[in-house]
């Protein structure tokens, strides 16, 4: 349901804070009621700028130039400090299945989102066509010390924005409101927003989105002014202004040509990967925003050089709002081009938006709705004063009367009454001191929280325990293909034998209502013992039977868990290093493991029981020398077809196309207890 109020939206750009003040109107469209446009002192993104005393200065204007008091603000984030992914999800019913979604898309999410979960703000937004069982969700999300830090600004006038998007999201939301993009199945817009650092590229269709920031925007112009003409960055960007009456308009144009060349590169770039993953959409027009095109050349360039049939075209013009004086002010059609994201943001606020999800903090949006709803609060108060009075003015007013009656009969009903009255009171404050039932209930719904974090965290703490590959910069390749290309870089430096890496290739966590009942021991009987080679089937565990029985009525209760991993390890050819490096692993993974607060702790062993274990010993094997009857298929050698005469087939790593019949196969296993490790038992006691 759309709002009946005034919505702000404000757009803090690198070179003004750009603010459009909406209210809904007649007909579907909306008023524009008031705007701003404030220029900084400098762009942000000057090296001498300050930029936290800029923004707080336009913050500090608009809120002295403008009557906003019961105003609702919406408030937008630049692009290039958001995360934005598109991605399809399996067919579900919208309608019976909302929580499967969710638990879908925050497992996408977590995969998605390069950051720790607990240091992001994050929302999700779903695309699904009536009647079409397609299903594609946006995730968004921002680094929270960095919401936090914007927020701030506001806070400091006062202002407590009731949502944040991102000022793609902005732009997407106002081009499917405005009827600017195209609505036809099939189909889709290009917006193009090329603002002073960073340019949004948009693709609009009518039930999705895609987008993508490129890091060149209206300051590499100026810059190349700057390399060209020897020039500060403020005159070179007074003459990028003024160029198209320059008499050197053919000098400054020249100079800037690769700055545009590269610029329809990128975006040529962008469009050519879209196209080729979503082969069924037609790309339709260029929409062009921003105050950057207000530079003479760069519409035409776009248009001679991109492959969009429909041309470029500038959004000079809104169409769902009704003509006013503001929409005609001169200031405002001069800057008409960079309204569209304050547009879009003021929409959100006003329930009008495609993409509604939010990148408010938790708290600050439960701020945001209890401060709307004090009217409401205040005037409950006053009907609940008003109602308690009555009924106290009305016994007054009866007492009076029956004191003033001298009738026998009239005072012993009376006095009926109020012993009823006293009966019916005590029992009311009987039942309200009896908590005991709702205080379990509240118990029963905490409990549900906890120890939801012990299964992440051993995986985190597993991961965490690898020292750092030998030599250590290999950690900085992310991808196959970059670590590929650094050791080919340098062969020797980066040599397999010498790479002391762990690859763990499972982890298995399994629970168990008594984990010390788990023997460890090499053929204990609850864990199988080695396979030929040295190594023990994953995930053969029983699930924590008792040792020596079938675990009765008298079973223990001791739960916790069986962690049990297996890899391969880079470590030369001499299985005793081997064996020590991993016995360095274990040792550095155990004393992680006995920190206090984790709310789970690997106990020590029993030196005197080999049953009562709760480390097995780690089980080490040549990956395909000594593995028996488990070996692998070898796999031909890279870029030879299997078959081929005189080429003798050997076993290559996926990821890398070493040869990996060096590697040692390793397994161990170890049990985790729920619970706070126990203090140390005092010197001299066990």
């Amino acid at each position: 349901m759309a709002a009946t109020n005034a919505v702000w939206g404000i757009d803090i750009g690198q070179c003004a804070l750009k603010a459009l003040k909406l209210r809904p109107a007649a007909d579907g469209k909306l008023e524009a009621v008031a705007f701003d446009v404030i220029e900084h002192a400098k762009i942000l993104s000057q090296p001498d700028a300050d930029r936290d005393e800029l923004v707080s200065s336009a913050l500090e204007k608009l809120a002295s130039r403008h009557e906003w008091q019961g105003d609702s603000f919406v408030i937008g984030v630049p692009g290039q400090q958001t995360f934005a992914r598109f991605c399809k999800m399996p067919p579900i019913d919208l309608k019976k299945d909302a929580k499967k979604i969710h638990d879908l898309v925050r497992y996408e999410a977590s995969q998605q989102i390069p950051f720790d979960m607990e240091d992001v703000v994050w929302d999700y937004q779903v695309f699904a066509s009536e009647g079409s069982p397609d299903i594609e969700v946006g995730i968004f999300a921002i680094r929270k010390d960095l919401i936090r830090k914007h927020l701030g600004f506001f806070s400091a006038v006062g202002i407590a924005p009731t949502a944040v998007q991102a000022i793609p999201a902005a732009l997407y939301n106002f081009c499917t409101f405005d009827g600017q993009a195209t609505a036809e199945p099939g189909k889709a817009s290009v917006l193009i927003d090329v603002g002073s650092q960073n340019t949004d590229l948009i693709i609009i269709e009518p039930r999705a989105a895609w987008t993508r920031n490129i890091p060149l925007g209206g300051n590499s112009f100026t810059e190349a002014l700057v390399r060209a003409f020897k020039l500060s960055f403020a005159k070179a960007e007074s003459l990028k202004r003024s160029a198209a009456t320059s008499k050197y308009a053919r000098q400054i144009f020249q100079a800037m040509r690769p700055v545009f060349a590269e610029l329809v590169a990128e975006i040529q770039r962008s469009l050519g990967f879209y196209s080729s993953t979503h082969r069924d959409v037609e790309l339709r027009e260029v929409l062009a925003v921003g105050n950057a095109f207000r530079l003479p050349g760069l519409q035409k360039y776009l248009e001679n050089n991109l492959t969009v049939g429909g041309g470029v075209r500038k959004v000079e013009k809104f169409a769902k709002l009704v003509p006013s004086a503001t929409i005609n002010a001169p200031q405002f059609t001069e800057n008409i081009l960079s309204f569209g994201a304050a547009y879009g943001l003021a929409l959100q606020g006003l329930g009008l938006a495609r993409i509604h999800a939010s990148l408010l903090p938790a708290e600050m949006a439960r701020i945001a709705v209890w401060g709307q709803k004090r009217p409401y609060f205040i005037a409950a108060a006053a009907a609940l004063a008003l109602a308690a009075g009555v009924p106290w003015i009305a016994n007054a007013l009866d007492m009076q009367k029956l004191t003033s009656d001298s009738s026998q009969a009239h005072r012993q009903k009376t006095q009926s009454i109020l012993q009823e009255a006293r009966g019916l009171k005590k029992r009311f404050g009987e039942a309200s001191t009896d908590t005991a039932s709702r205080e379990n209930d509240v118990h029963n719904l905490l409990k549900l929280q906890e120890q939801k974090l012990i299964v992440p965290r051993l995986f985190a703490l597993v991961h965490e325990s690898l020292p750092p590959p030998n030599p250590p910069d290999l950690a900085e390749a992310k991808s196959a293909a970059a670590l590929k290309a650094k050791i080919q870089s340098d062969p020797k430096k980066y040599s397999r034998a010498l790479r002391a890496q762990l690859l763990i290739e499972v982890l298995d966590i399994e629970y168990a209502d008594n984990v010390e009942g788990i023997n460890l021991s090499p053929g204990g009987g609850s864990v199988p013992p080695p396979t030929p080679g040295g190594l023990a089937p994953l995930g053969a565990a029983t699930g924590g039977q008792p040792q020596g029985g079938e675990g009765g009525a008298t079973a223990k209760k001791d739960p916790g868990f069986l962690v049990r991993i297996e890899g391969r390890l880079l470590y030369g050819t001499i299985r005793s290093e081997a064996s020590r490096w991993l016995e360095d692993y274990f040792g550095n993974l155990r004393k992680r493991l006995t920190e206090a607060g984790l709310g789970f702790y690997v106990p020590a062993d029993d030196p005197r029981d080999r049953s009562r274990r709760f480390i097995s010993e780690p089980a080490i094997g040549s990956y395909f020398k000594d593995a028996g009857g488990g070996v692998p298929p070898a796999v031909p050698i890279a870029g030879t077809p299997a078959g081929t005469p005189g080429q003798t087939a050997r076993a290559v790593d996926p990821a890398t196309e070493e040869d990996a019949r060096a590697d040692w196969r390793v397994s161990f296993a170890f049990k985790v207890r729920l619970g706070d490790m126990p203090p140390a038992p005092p010197e001299g006691k066990k």
